[in-house]
């Protein structure tokens, strides 16, 4: 297996507002690395919902504390890595969204999420505080 290169490191408030900076920086890194437009799209998008979901969810829009995006790539794989000091998610079934029968605004994220990338899943970071949420997607090259 080839080893990973580091291509970004970003740590950011948790906040919505500086999520606009976070998707520039991660589309400046995406173009070195893959030509479709349409998946550099989808990978925004996704990475974009799991930052917003933190941002909800493990932080309740409470606006203190960081995230930190890192991107690796390794091989035809891209690598997401999104780590948090909230407090600790116990399990995976937290990031399944709401059934897709339940027609209201909202919800849809961890859909999205799943949808776009190949593999999503929580990292045991065996601390009391703090998440670490990896999704890889394989790149056409």
């Amino acid at each position: 297996m080839a080893a990973a290169e580091k291509l970004l490191e970003f740590q950011f408030p948790a906040q919505s507002d500086h999520l606009c900076i976070l998707r520039e920086k991660l589309r400046e890194v995406l173009g070195t690395c893959s030509s479709s437009e349409e998946l550099r799209n989808c990978i925004v998008l996704a990475v974009g919902e799991a930052c917003m979901n933190i941002i909800e969810h493990a932080y309740c829009n409470n606006d203190q504390g960081d995230i930190i995006l890192e991107v690796e790539k390794q091989g035809n794989n891209m690598i997401f890595r999104l780590t948090d000091f909230a407090h600790r998610k116990s399990c995976e079934e937290e990031m399944v969204g709401r059934p897709l029968e339940e027609v209201r605004p909202g919800g849809l994220g961890c859909h999205i999420i799943n949808e776009i990338m190949d593999e999503v899943r929580l990292i045991d970071c065996k601390t009391k505080h703090g998440n670490v949420l990896q999704m890889k997607k394989k790149l056409d090259i």
